[in-house]
């Protein structure tokens, strides 16, 4: 059985044994307050793709329910003349299947309103997040390092993004790589060009590196929220430039 994530609900938690409507409930309400409680300290991610992965899996189970039950329909012992249907027999289901069936209406509603809270949020701290180009743009940006600055203090990493086309912003986004540079003090003397002239000494291999640097006027959580908004922002640049 595959594992809980850190905030305690596993991909198969509907599934799991113990299938009870009160107490799945209670298990996907008690993980949605968590989550919850982390996108009051600004903190968005995993959690927004930990969502985005539950509602999906139980949207394609409603799906499938669905089909099976239009299969296993029972046969016809009539017609309804004002809706224009068929009427079928009634048949039992099994007591799981509805409890399934109860959790799934449940939780696809649940699921949904705290992810579109979760995007909201992101839209309302991305809008804190200035971004921009440090000297020209190469042609080919898809190589490059970006600089993340909050208060005095701007993060450098060298970042790559793969010749795969993605969909979009969000695929784009996790499939670019980065890796930590060092942190640099920006102030007159030690700007913004001038960390990435020391950057294009020490690595020859880049002599015309696209830079980026994003300023927060906000404290970020770096890991969870930072570093993914920059990354989201540049693939979104990206592929508008490729337009």
């Amino acid at each position: 059985m595959a594992g809980k994530t850190p905030h305690g609900l596993g991909p198969d938690w509907l599934l799991a044994p113990g299938i009870d409507l009160e107490l799945k409930q209670y298990i996907l309400l008690g993980y949605l307050q968590r989550v919850r409680s982390r996108f009051g300290e600004h903190k968005l991610y995993p959690h927004l793709d930990e969502l985005n992965g539950h509602l999906e899996r139980l949207v394609r189970l409603r799906d499938r329910r669905r089909e099976l039950q239009d299969m296993l329909a029972g046969e016809v012992v009539g017609l309804d003349l004002e809706r224009a249907e068929l009427v079928r027999a009634h048949r039992e289901e099994d007591a799981l299947l509805q409890v399934i069936d109860d959790v799934l209406a449940f939780a696809i509603p649940e699921l949904r309103t705290c992810l579109g809270g979760g995007h909201e949020l992101r839209r309302e701290l991305a809008g804190h997040i200035r971004f921009g180009p440090v000297g020209l743009l190469p042609l080919d940006a898809r190589e490059g390092y970006l600089m993340l600055r909050q208060g005095r203090e701007a993060r450098v990493y060298a970042y790559r993004v793969p010749l795969v086309r993605c969909s979009g912003e969000d695929e784009a986004h996790h499939r670019m790589r980065t890796h930590y540079i060092g942190s640099y003090t920006v102030s007159i003397t030690h700007t913004y060009d001038g960390i990435r002239a020391e950057l294009v000494r020490t690595n020859r291999q880049l002599p015309h590196p696209a830079t980026f640097v994003f300023e927060a006027d906000i404290t970020l959580p770096h890991i969870e929220t930072f570093m993914p908004l920059a990354k989201q922002l540049v693939s979104g640049q990206l592929g508008r430039s490729a337009a």
